[in-house]
């Protein structure tokens, strides 16, 4: 059995994660484009859009940051606008082989390239605005803990070392991370500097400086990569959004938390 002292330490360590929850996600809400909060069991978000002939081709994604597993989508409806609000198309899907089949435990996602036929053409589609109805059956998922879970494309990051919140930022192990967004890391001892390389895209940056570089353009992060206790840490949503990647959070309760991280291409 517990002592007393065992019982005040395990409260505490659960309420200094709660307010290191509700900080980071307080700082997270700030406006961010790769950003999303989702608030049913399934999102569904739009990465890309393109025109190909009279269509309008919308590369999404859907997202299960629910505490429940996703059977599948029975019934879907699909409304897309540009940035400025004006619709460019609607569609709706009723028992749809791709979305029948769709099974998502937490964490998960699952493309998914959208044709949307006699589309508006001819609209700005660097920005697209998205809203959906659908119908789902779930099931319960015993198998979340507690603590902050992060899943980049599917796949459970598992850090070496556990990341933490300063200053409204999560840190993550640095190596370990910028691997799983699948990029290759150089690191330079003599002047501390990181150049994460993934497909054209390059990042640089030194440790203890906010500014960073990609692709020559000179970008700020939240919090300079750091190194603490001989692990090196980065910023999780400022790597991720920088190697164009999207994110979405969802805080389930003070002690669980669940983020999904996906590449846009």
């Amino acid at each position: 059995m517990k002592t007393m002292k065992q019982r005040f330490q395990s409260i505490l360590a659960l309420s200094i994660l709660s307010v290191m929850v509700m900080t980071w996600m307080l700082a997270f809400g700030a406006p961010a484009s790769a950003s999303v909060q989702p608030t049913g069991e399934l999102t569904f978000a739009a990465l890309s859009g393109k025109y190909e002939h009279d269509a309008l081709v919308v590369k999404g994604v859907f997202v299960n940051t629910s505490d429940v597993k996703i059977n599948k989508v029975e019934k879907f409806k699909l409304i897309v606008k540009d940035a400025a609000g004006n619709e460019l198309a609607t569609r709706e899907w009723d028992n749809d082989a791709f979305l029948t089949g769709l099974s998502l435990e937490p964490g998960q996602s699952q493309k998914w390239d959208v044709m949307l036929p006699g589309a508006v053409q001819g609209a700005d589609l660097k920005s697209l605005d998205v809203t959906y109805q659908m119908t789902c059956t779930t099931e319960k998922w015993d198998g979340r803990g507690e603590g902050v879970h992060i899943f980049i494309d599917k796949r459970k990051l598992n850090p070496e070392v556990a990341p933490f919140i300063k200053d409204g930022s999560m840190l993550v192990p640095l190596r370990s991370t910028l691997e799983a967004l699948g990029a290759k890391v150089e690191w330079n001892p003599e002047t501390q500097t990181v150049k994460a390389t993934k497909g054209s895209d390059v990042m640089t940056f030194k440790i203890g400086q906010k500014s960073s570089t990609i692709n020559g353009q000179t970008i700020q992060f939240g919090v300079p990569a750091q190194i603490v206790d001989g692990s090196s840490f980065i910023p999780l949503r400022d790597a991720s959004e920088a190697l164009g990647c999207a994110l979405f959070v969802r805080m389930h309760n003070a002690k669980s938390m669940t983020i999904a991280i996906v590449d846009k291409q």
